[in-house]
């Protein structure tokens, strides 16, 4: 409804030439942009919308409950309201259905954040888990250098929702992208198959598919986000800055054994028969950069490759 409007208004100023602009619309266009919209829309798009249709001056947004025209197409019109807009948002958006961003009174209240640092010339990348009632450090660790700072801080909210696995708690995290993959984009890649919007697989899927099954475990659970690197003795600020001195504490450490890959392991040479060849043409294959890649990015592997890259990927879940 946000991005019809936006539309409909900057093909209508064309017209108009900034007069006095009037749009009839059945959704409170206004309130979701301002109240649910920081939720699923990145910040750039959020101030583009803001300023077409709310900074403007000349532009009046106005909810009706009058029917569309093309409505009538359908043979009698209802008078009935047949949804409640904001509820339907509500519901694409959330894994489940008593997910809230607000912290829960009780239960355990966790903080997770993750370090990824140049040091020294190379990548030093942690996470951690904390407890905000204690102080004390729940789980933390060192990752591979090659995880950047989104997948560690994905690996610090799936760690935390695993150890609350039948338990009641709030888990912090400062971090925009793990919120909006809780609360937003995570429902909706899982309703699409885990791809974008160019049908192409996620960068991180495997963790994300792992983190949409861990959220329905706990009793009850909420993801709040709080503000990063901030001063001050609130609980919050103390408990995430606790949080990341952590991470950062961590990230130092020898790496052992990683408890979860999903990137592609550059060791493994992949070779492709002629008969491999032949197929991964017949289905518009091209090689690039010496592997086989099909017109939308997705790459193709041997089928007898495939049963041990299959059972590298299962032992690395236990």
């Amino acid at each position: 409804a946000i991005v019809a409007v936006a539309l409909l208004v900057e093909e209508a100023r064309k017209v108009t030439f900034g007069a006095s602009l009037v749009v009839y619309t059945p959704h409170d266009v206004r309130s979701i942009l301002q109240q649910k919209a920081e939720k699923w829309l990145t910040d750039s798009r959020l101030l583009k919308y803001e300023a077409i249709l709310i900074s403007s001056p000349s532009l009046e947004l106005k909810a009706t409950s009058a029917q569309n025209p093309a409505q009538f197409m359908f043979g009698d019109t209802s008078k009935k309201l047949l949804h409640d807009y904001a509820e339907i948002v509500e519901l694409q958006t959330k894994v489940r259905p008593d997910l809230e961003d607000q912290e829960l009174e009780g239960g355990e209240k966790w903080f997770v954040d993750e370090s990824a640092k140049i040091v020294e010339g190379k990548r030093k990348s942690g996470y951690a888990v904390v407890d905000g009632g204690t102080g004390k450090v729940v789980e933390s660790g060192p990752l591979r250098h090659k995880w950047s700072a989104q997948a560690c801080e994905l690996y610090a909210l799936l760690r935390a929702l695993k150890r609350l696995k039948g338990k009641r708690g709030t888990v912090f995290t400062n971090s925009h992208y793990v919120f909006g993959v809780v609360h937003t984009f995570g429902k909706i890649w899982e309703e699409r198959g885990l791809i974008n919007t160019k049908r192409m697989s996620l960068i991180h899927e495997e963790i994300i598919r792992q983190i949409l099954e861990a959220i329905r475990e706990p009793k009850e659970i909420m993801v709040v986000h709080v503000k990063g690197h901030q001063a001050g003795l609130q609980f919050q600020t103390c408990s995430n800055n606790l949080a990341d001195q952590e991470a950062k504490r961590a990230a130092l450490l020898m790496v052992s054994v990683p408890e979860v890959i999903w990137e592609e392991n550059p060791g493994v040479q992949i070779c492709p028969s002629e008969r491999d060849i032949e197929r991964f043409k017949k289905m518009g294959g091209v090689l690039e950069m010496g592997k086989w890649k099909l017109p939308d990015g997705r790459e193709l592997v041997p089928k007898s490759a495939a049963r041990g890259i299959l059972r590298r990927l299962h032992e690395q879940t236990h």
